[in-house]
């Protein structure tokens, strides 16, 4: 028996993104979240992301985290070894690791990176920015 294949991740949150829903609750965040499943495809966190967006939240805000990470249509996305090379390139260039993350992933994937943390990225990574 084989496993349906998984659609494919077509939207990157970092953990400005994540704290954007969970904290801020800003439409910014959460439409683009709601079209990304109302089309059938996943937004992917980097597990640095989350872990850090999680270490910031509490209360109801950490319960809402929890709840957005472990909707079906949220993929968790590691680090891989053979991104070693880029991901220390974005590291350099954005002095934070999550940012690095993110940032790779949306290379990896062809998506674009939710964001509210713009300036910080850039080198042709496909962005879509927020008010923070």
């Amino acid at each position: 028996m084989t496993s349906e294949p998984k659609p494919p991740v077509r939207l990157i949150l970092d953990r400005s993104a994540l704290l954007g829903y969970a904290v801020l609750r800003t439409v910014h965040v959460g439409e683009p979240v709601h079209e990304v499943i109302e089309d059938g495809v996943r937004f992917g966190v980097p597990v640095v992301a989350a872990t850090e967006a999680l270490t910031m939240a509490t209360g109801k805000d950490l319960a809402l985290l929890h709840r957005l990470l472990t909707l079906s249509a949220c993929a968790l996305l590691p680090e891989r070894t053979e991104d070693l090379p880029e991901l220390t390139f974005w590291q350099r260039k954005t002095h934070r690791f999550d940012l690095a993350a993110a940032a790779v992933a949306g290379f990896v994937h062809d998506a674009a990176v939710l964001t509210g943390e713009g300036p910080d990225y850039s080198g042709g990574l496909p962005l879509i920015q927020f008010p923070g």
